[in-house]
């Protein structure tokens, strides 16, 4: 790796004993970034895409149980179901149990948009593992699941 490979955005050099969670938040903040620009086109942010990858998974959800599966506050969650409202991307109707309770679902636009996007994050992905074997990227993702549910992050699926 050349000193500009590995080089801090500033121009100073990596700190030479780098702590993992240091990395970590780097690759996040990079992931990040990348899928910000690979979603620009469609007009969507990466909190937009985790919420319908959320509502995918697990369909009449509500604005407070979407806010915890997506890392948001409840007020910024109303802002992000107002734009995929708008887009027409997801309905919201009130619950049969709670009518102040509004039930968030994908419409069929919201499907089609949240496989557009995985095809961007799975161009993202690969490019970050470009190189690593099947076998270890199998690894990594089960010792990052492993360390997400030791510090109860919670992880769909996981």
């Amino acid at each position: 790796m050349s000193k500009a490979e590995s080089a801090q955005p500033d121009g100073s050099p990596p700190p030479q004993d780098l702590r993992l969670l240091y990395a970590i938040g780097r690759l996040d903040r990079g992931i990040t970034r990348e899928l910000q620009h690979g979603l620009k086109p469609l007009g969507l942010s990466p909190h937009q895409y985790v919420t319908l990858t959320v509502l995918r998974a697990r369909s009449g959800l509500s604005n407070a149980q979407l806010a915890r599966r997506a890392y948001v506050s409840p007020q910024a969650m109303i802002q992000v179901l107002a734009s995929l409202q708008a887009d027409g991307l997801i309905t919201r109707s009130p619950s049969g149990e709670n009518q102040r309770i509004l039930e968030t679902r994908l419409t069929d636009k919201g499907r089609e948009i949240a496989e557009r996007c995985d095809r961007i994050a799975d161009e993202i992905e690969n490019r970050m593992l470009a190189g690593v074997p099947q076998k270890d990227r199998k690894a990594l993702l089960a010792a990052v699941r492993a360390c997400v549910q030791r510090i109860n992050a919670g992880l769909p699926g996981g």
